[in-house]
C-alpha cells in the first residue's frame, strides 16, 4: 500500500457472522471520492444490490472518516455513518448520518480511514480497535444497558481515554428512529442506524489509537487551522453568540464542545437538574439542537416545564432515540391528532399532553418496541401516520419527505425561521435527497437567513446579494423580493458543498464559511483565502492533492452522481420519484411570511417545475428522467453504467 498524506489508505472490514477481519486498500478511491460520505457512495456501489433491506445481514454499516479527521483542522471531529436507513419511508434508501465526538479522530490514530461492518453476530458483541488491531468481544452483559452505562463500563475495562460509539435499548429493539451515540449527547441521529447496529447484534465500537496522521505540509496546515479558528471565534464574540438560557443560572449551565477540535460549542451542559418523573434523582448532562423543545411551551402542543423536559432529553439520549423525529414529528403529531379529536388514547394509554408521565410512556414504548402503544409510536412519527391513517390538516406540513420531519423548509410547528423565496432552495435539496438534507446544508437556509435583516441584521441585503453573486453568480439568490431566480444555482452549489463537508468531514456549524461581521463585504477572508475556499486549502495542505477548489468540487460531483446512480440501479429512482416533494411545497403554506411581502406563500407548481428542470440541467442530469446523463458520468470518470473506472 502506497503511503498517503491525510488518509491512512485502508479501511477495516468486519464480518460479524464469521467473526473475521480483513482490510481494503482505498488508495485508489480516496482522492477520487475524498472520504466520509463520498467514500460511502463508492463502497455502496460495490457492495449493495437491489432487494437488500436495512436489517439484512448483507447490508453494510459504514463508519467513515476523511482526510481531515485526526488533524488539528477546526470542526473536524465528525464521523460519517452510512447504510441502508431504516428511517427512510416509503423507501429505505442508502443514506448517511453524522456524529461528533472523537471516535473518528481515534479511528485514524488507530490506523484506519473507516470500518465496514457486515453480517450478524450470533450473540451480542462489541468491536475493540486499538493501534492496528481489532477483536470482537462478548457484550451479553452490556445488552439492555443505556448509552451512558455502556460507555462507563467499557471505559472501566479498556481505559478512560477510549472513544465509544454505541446503541441503547431503542437500537437493540430495532426502532426505525434509533440513534448511535457517543459521549453525553452527540449522536448519528437521523437515519435509524442504531437499529442497523441492533440487527447486527453489535452493541458498541470502542477505539483508541496512539498513531499520527501524516500531513503533506504540517507546518502550513497548522498555521491555517489556527487562523481559521481565530477568525471564527473573533466573529462569534463580536456578534455575542450563545446567549444563556433561562435555566442557565439555576443549573450551572455552560457551553461545551462535542470534540477536541470543535470551535462552535453548540451544546449546553446542565448540572443538578431535579427529576420530576423520578424525584429521587438529579440529572447532569447535555442538551443540544432540538432537545431544547422537550419542555414544550404555553400554547404549544405540550407544556411540561424545563425540569421534566430535561429529564426526557436525558432518557432519550440514554435510550438512543432520535430527538429530531420526536420534537419535530411524533410529539407534535400526537398533539395535533388529540386537538383535532382523532385520538384520545394510544394503544389504550390516554393522551395527557401536559403530563410528563405520558411522554415518558411514549419514549419507553419506542425504546422497548413492546406493547400496544409501541405498535403506533415505536418507529417514529411518519410510520405512526401510516399505521393509524390519522393526518389532521395542520399535520400535512410536518413530514417534508422520505420519512423525515421538516427542517429549514419554512414549514412545521414552530419550525426554523426561513421565508419565501429562500425556502425554494430547500425544496430543490429535499427533492433529490434520501433524507433530511439540512443537516449538511445549514449554510444557506440557516446561516444566511440569520445574518440577514430578517434575522440578526449582521449583513445588509446589499452585502448578501454581493455574496450570492460571488458564490453562485446569481445575486437574486439572496434577494428578499426575488422569486424563483437564482435558486437553482444556489441549490447546486450547496448540494456540492454539503458533499465536501460530509466527506472531509467537517461540521457545518463552521463550514463552509460564507459570511462574517469582520469585513466590509461580509465575505470572510483568512490569510488571503476567501471563506468558501478554506476547506480546499486545508485539504490540499493535508493530502498534497493540489487540484484547486474546482478539483475538490469535481470529486464531490462524482460522489453525488454515483449516489444517484445507485438509487437508480437499486430502487428505480427517477424524476417521478422526486415529484412528491414538490407537491409538498405547493400544497402547504409557509409558517412565517416574508416581512417585506406580508403574506404567507406556497410554491406555484409551474414555476417550481421549471426551477426543478433547471436544477437537474445544471447538475448535468437528464431533465426528463432526473438522472445523470451518460455524458456527465463520463466527464466525471464514471462510465454510462456508473461503474468506477
Amino acid at each position: 500500500m502506497a503511503r498517503m498524506s491525510g488518509w491512512i489508505g485502508r479501511i477495516l472490514l468486519v464480518n460479524l457472522t464469521s467473526g473475521t477481519f480483513s482490510e481494503r486498500d482505498i488508495t485508489d478511491l480516496a482522492p477520487r471520492f475524498i472520504g466520509g460520505r463520498g467514500l460511502g457512495a463508492a463502497l455502496a456501489w460495490e457492495m449493495l444490490r437491489p432487494g437488500l433491506t436495512p436489517f439484512d445481514p448483507d447490508n453494510p454499516l459504514m463508519f467513515l472518516t476523511g482526510p481531515l479527521s485526526g488533524t488539528s483542522a477546526p470542526a473536524s471531529g465528525r464521523l460519517t455513518v452510512c447504510s441502508l436507513a431504516p428511517q427512510g419511508y416509503p423507501i429505505a434508501w442508502f443514506s448517511r448520518g453524522s456524529m461528533g465526538g472523537d471516535v473518528g479522530h481515534h479511528l485514524k490514530y488507530a490506523g484506519y480511514d473507516g470500518i465496514v461492518v457486515m453480517g450478524q453476530a450470533p450473540r451480542p458483541v462489541y468491536l475493540w480497535i486499538h493501534d492496528g488491531g481489532a477483536e470482537l468481544r462478548d457484550a451479553e452483559d452490556l445488552w439492555g444497558q443505556g448509552i451512558m452505562a455502556t460507555q462507563d463500563t467499557l471505559r472501566q475495562r479498556l481505559g478512560p481515554k477510549v472513544q465509544i460509539a454505541t446503541i441503547g435499548p431503542a437500537g437493540e429493539s430495532r426502532s426505525c428512529i434509533a440513534t448511535i451515540g457517543t459521549n453525553e449527547g452527540s449522536a448519528a441521529g437521523q437515519g435509524g442506524f442504531g437499529a442497523v447496529m441492533g440487527a447486527k447484534r453489535l452493541k458498541a465500537i470502542a477505539v483508541y489509537g496512539t498513531g499520527r496522521v501524516a500531513l503533506a505540509n504540517r507546518e502550513e496546515f497548522q498555521r491555517l487551522a489556527r487562523a481559521i479558528a481565530r477568525e471564527h471565534i473573533e466573529d462569534a464574540r463580536k456578534r455575542s453568540l450563545h446567549a444563556p438560557s433561562r435555566a442557565a443560572a439555576a443549573y450551572d449551565a455552560r457551553r461545551i464542545h462535542c470534540s477536541t477540535n470543535c470551535i462552535a460549542g453548540c451544546a449546553t451542559r446542565y448540572q443538578g437538574v431535579p427529576g420530576v418523573l423520578d424525584p429521587s434523582r438529579t440529572y447532569s448532562g447535555v442538551q443540544q439542537c432540538t432537545a431544547g423543545r422537550f419542555p414544550g411551551a404555553e400554547g404549544h402542543y405540550w407544556h411540561i416545564g424545563f425540569e421534566a423536559g430535561f429529564e426526557l432529553n436525558m432518557l432519550a439520549n440514554d435510550w438512543g432515540i432520535n430527538h429530531w423525529d420526536l420534537m419535530k414529528g411524533l410529539f407534535p403529531w400526537i398533539g395535533m391528532c388529540y386537538r383535532a379529536g382523532l385520538m384520545d388514547n394510544i394503544g389504550g394509554r390516554p393522551i395527557e399532553l401536559d403530563e410528563p408521565r405520558f411522554w415518558y410512556d411514549v419514549l419507553h414504548a419506542i425504546a422497548t418496541h413492546d406493547g400496544p402503544m409501541a405498535d403506533v409510536v415505536a418507529d417514529g412519527g411518519r410510520r405512526a401516520i401510516a399505521t393509524t391513517g390519522h393526518l389532521p390538516e395542520e399535520a400535512l406540513e410536518v413530514y417534508t419527505g422520505w420519512g423525515y420531519a421538516n427542517h429549514w423548509d419554512g414549514r412545521g410547528p414552530r419550525g426554523n425561521y426561513i421565508t419565501y423565496p429562500f425556502w425554494l432552495v430547500s425544496a430543490l435539496l429535499w427533492m433529490v435527497e434520501t433524507r433530511d438534507p439540512m443537516g449538511s446544508a445549514h449554510a444557506y437556509v440557516q446561516d444566511m437567513m440569520r445574518a440577514s435583516p430578517f434575522g440578526s441584521n449582521i449583513l445588509s441585503w446589499e452585502q448578501l446579494r454581493g455574496i450570492a453573486d460571488a458564490l453562485y453568480g446569481q445575486p437574486l439568490a439572496m434577494d428578499p423580493l426575488s422569486t424563483y431566480e437564482g435558486k437553482a444555482e444556489a441549490a447546486v452549489w450547496h448540494a456540492r458543498r454539503s458533499m465536501v463537508k460530509d466527506s472531509l468531514p467537517l461540521c457545518d456549524r463552521v463550514f463552509p464559511r460564507l459570511y462574517t461581521s469582520l469585513t466590509a463585504s461580509g465575505l470572510p477572508c483568512v490569510e488571503g483565502i476567501r471563506g468558501p475556499d478554506l476547506e480546499y486549502h486545508l485539504y490540499a495542505l493535508a493530502t498534497g492533492q493540489e487540484v484547486g477548489p474546482e478539483g475538490l468540487d469535481e470529486a464531490a460531483d462524482r460522489a453525488l452522481n454515483l449516489e444517484r446512480a445507485e438509487q437508480m440501479r437499486d430502487f428505480g429512482r427517477s424524476r417521478a420519484t422526486d415529484d412528491p416533494v414538490l407537491d409538498f411545497f405547493c400544497d402547504t403554506l409557509e409558517e412565517n411570511p416574508n416581512p417585506l411581502l406580508g403574506e404567507r406563500k406556497r410554491a406555484e407548481r409551474a414555476p417550481l417545475t421549471d426551477l426543478a428542470t433547471r436544477f437537474y440541467t445544471l447538475r448535468g442530469w437528464d431533465p426528463t428522467t432526473g438522472n445523470p446523463a451518460p455524458q456527465r458520468l463520463r466527464e466525471l470518470g464514471l462510465d454510462g453504467s456508473a461503474h468506477i473506472s
